[in-house]
């Protein structure tokens, strides 16, 4: 067995975007009037970005939150980087490769095509709250087993998701750090992107 299709998040992934977010974050907070918080409480260690609001005592819809906070940020002129290692990665992967990402679909439409990268996916599929469907669909359409695909992200949330569709799941410290994936047992943990190509290499 082999890997027949690599799977990538986006955000802390791909991207360096969490600082970005955190600004957004405190812009929205700063209309409540609530202190601002720092780069780990944006990233939400216990996967639970709503906890994080209520916590703040805001008690508004999430996609009200949602909307405003993404309204927020694009908006905003904060450079979007890729992660150290990302084309070189990308390039290297004889393999089709998709990108899966809960970003909303007009920013990623927008942002995939600065950072320059539309060119290495063969499907975008954005603003997918759900991603396990997606993931056994993917590779239904390409008659593999799911475990000949592999997901690549920095989230616990990638982790479950990914395990629950029966692919294989390299995670990679991003928003959540190694100690929290690990809790969550992905198939394998890289310290970043340069890593990635020789541990698909490996999987059978």
């Amino acid at each position: 067995m082999s890997i027949e299709l690599v799977i990538w998040d986006y955000n802390g992934t791909l991207t360096d975007d969490l600082p970005r977010m955190t600004h957004a974050v405190n812009l929205f907070l700063e209309e409540f009037s609530i202190p601002p918080a720092t780069n780990e409480e944006v990233a939400c260690y216990d996967g639970d970005i709503w906890k994080f609001y209520l916590e703040r005592n805001i008690h508004l819809p999430k996609a009200e939150i949602g909307a405003r906070l993404f309204e927020i940020y694009s908006k905003l002129s904060d450079p979007l980087r890729l992660m150290s290692g990302a084309i070189e990665t990308l390039e290297r992967i004889d393999k089709p490769q998709v990108l899966v990402t809960k970003h909303p679909t007009h920013l990623t439409e927008r942002e995939v095509d600065e950072l320059e990268i539309r060119k290495y996916f063969l499907q975008i599929y954005s603003g997918i709250r759900d991603k396990t469907p997606l993931f056994q669909q993917l590779c239904q359409e390409r008659n593999i087993p799911t475990s000949n695909g592999v997901i690549i992200g920095d989230r616990t949330d990638d982790i479950k998701e990914g395990k629950l569709a029966g692919n294989k799941v390299i995670a990679i410290p991003g928003y959540h750090p190694k100690h929290i994936l690990e809790k969550h047992s992905p198939n394998y943990i890289v310290g970043s992107l340069w890593e990635v190509y020789e541990c698909i290499s490996k999987i059978r």
